[in-house]
């Protein structure tokens, strides 16, 4: 498994025939703006910031503006909350079953309605076909009050539906307008170029992949895939680079990790969680390249080498040269009202295509938990690690983070009633192992065959991840509530 030999290609070419340029930043063809693109991008990023990460007080509490939008629709109408998450449920099932109809034969409808319809976007596996199909179901008989008592029980609808589908449904759409307005309008280019002089002195991965990274932490996993995907196609990243990427830095985006946080009551604390969550994440990464079996990958590529050139210059240069990049981005970009639209939309397509997979599967394991001891079992040999690291809760936290590594919101759902060590803690590791079998590993498997980035591997990294997490993340969050952070 540790091998070089089971990913090298006489197909592919050799690292040795790639040569790195030197340039200054002075080298950079600086863009010509007026006021206006300026002033878009400024107001992009720093309202997407403000909503995200910056402190305020509402109803005598600390908390962050996403959290008091989120309150304010509850209370608005419940019922309306309600609604529309059965119909995003709905809409999800609706169309997966439309497209795996389309793609397997049998029923097919026109290009132009397949096109519109966006039916690939909506393909799955049948296992999560059934998921979303189950959603609809479950769902309905909790809004109908239809069913029987052991399925929808208080307990389990309380936070299967109530705690956790509701927050999601909510979340996901509305913090996708102010992730779009960073990723479409130049916030992603500015933290992605910021960060390059790091990459290859502590991560040995060319200064581009902070764009990939931003892109899976501002948008999303897929979207850091797909642009990986296209620089691995044109010879800018060899295999263990690509390797290194998908696995260590496309770890669960911003308004995901909000939307975890909003399920467990810790958005007053969110720019503490994510400072402990990039800390974490981080640091496994500076570990995890240097060891098998992200080190024994080949530095092979599939296309012509196109390494980038090593840029030097000073702090001020890079942030002028950020700075010109988002500001780049901004000018070609969409209206702020045009990219909040498209960013609303699309985080509604994301919550539909999971919600209903969310809520049967956390049903289930609620269930599970309730009624066996299934997780207990698996659990209960780690328990006394967290024992050792003083997490409260450790049979519950175990067993989160287990499931984690199968389905992220899931194991959310099992700290909801913990203590605030142990919420932050869980939420650090489990939005940090970066491979969840019910999304992204599946995702990588097909779309970069061609390395081959496997099933086995996978699981192998994420049991190092989570390895490597569990120690960082105690520290981080003990170091967190020590000096009054939590």
């Amino acid at each position: 498994m540790f091998g070089s030999e089971s990913w090298e290609s006489e197909e592919h070419i050799s690292s040795a025939s790639a040569s790195t340029e030197q340039r200054s930043i002075d080298d950079v063809d600086f863009v010509e703006t007026g006021w206006r693109s300026k002033l878009k991008f400024a107001v992009a990023f720093l309202t997407s910031v403000f909503v995200f990460l910056f402190p305020i007080e509402w109803e005598g509490r600390t908390t962050i503006p996403l959290d008091v939008m989120i309150g304010l629709v509850q209370s608005a109408s419940m019922t309306a909350v309600e609604l529309s998450s059965f119909l995003l449920i709905l809409a999800g099932a609706a169309l997966t079953t439309l497209a795996k109809s389309h793609y397997g034969g049998v029923y097919t409808v026109s290009e132009r309605t397949a096109s519109r319809l966006q039916l690939s976007y909506w393909q799955t596996s049948s296992l999560f076909w059934v998921f979303r199909v189950a959603g609809v179901f479950l769902a309905a008989g909790i809004l109908l009050g239809m069913g029987p008592g052991w399925l929808f029980s208080d307990s389990v609808v309380g936070t299967a539906w109530n705690a956790l589908v509701l927050t999601i449904a909510l979340v996901i759409p509305i913090g996708a307008v102010f992730v779009n307005l960073l990723a479409e309008l130049g916030g992603l280019q500015f933290v992605g170029t910021l960060a390059q002089p790091i990459m290859r002195p502590l991560f040995n991965l060319p200064g581009r992949s902070a764009l990939d990274s931003a892109a899976s932490w501002l948008g999303s996993f897929s979207i850091g895939y797909y642009l990986t995907r296209n620089v691995f196609d044109r010879g800018g990243y060899n295999k263990r680079e690509v390797f290194v990427i998908c696995t260590c830095f496309a770890t669960a985006n911003l308004g995901t990790v909000g939307a975890v946080a909003a399920v467990l009551g810790v958005l007053d604390i969110f720019p503490v969680v994510v400072l402990l969550y990039l800390l974490a994440s981080l640091v496994v990464a500076g570990v995890l390249v240097r060891v098998p079996p992200l080190s024994r990958v080949p530095d092979d590529y599939i296309a012509e080498p196109d390494p980038e050139p090593r840029f030097t210059g000073t702090v001020s240069d890079y942030l002028r040269f950020a700075f010109n990049e988002g500001v780049r981005t901004a000018k070609n970009g969409q209206s702020i009202t045009r990219a909040s639209i498209v960013g609303f939309v699309d985080g509604a397509k994301l919550a539909a295509s999971f919600v209903g997979t969310v809520l049967a599967i956390a049903m289930a394991v609620l269930l599970i938990e309730q009624n066996t001891g299934f997780f207990t079992f698996f659990a209960t040999p780690f328990v006394p690690i967290l024992d050792l690291l003083a997490i409260p809760n450790p049979q519950i936290a175990t067993t989160a983070i287990i499931i984690g590594g199968a389905e992220y919101f899931v194991a959310a759902t099992l700290v909801v009633e913990t203590d605030i060590v142990t919420k932050v803690f869980v939420l650090v590791v489990t939005s940090s192992q970066a491979i969840f079998f019910s999304a992204t590993a599946p995702m990588m498997v097909d779309m970069f065959d061609d390395i081959p980035i496997r099933f086995r591997d996978l699981f192998l990294l994420l049991v190092l991840r989570t390895v490597l997490l569990v120690p960082v993340a105690a520290a981080l969050t003990h170091a967190a509530a020590a000096i009054g952070l939590l």
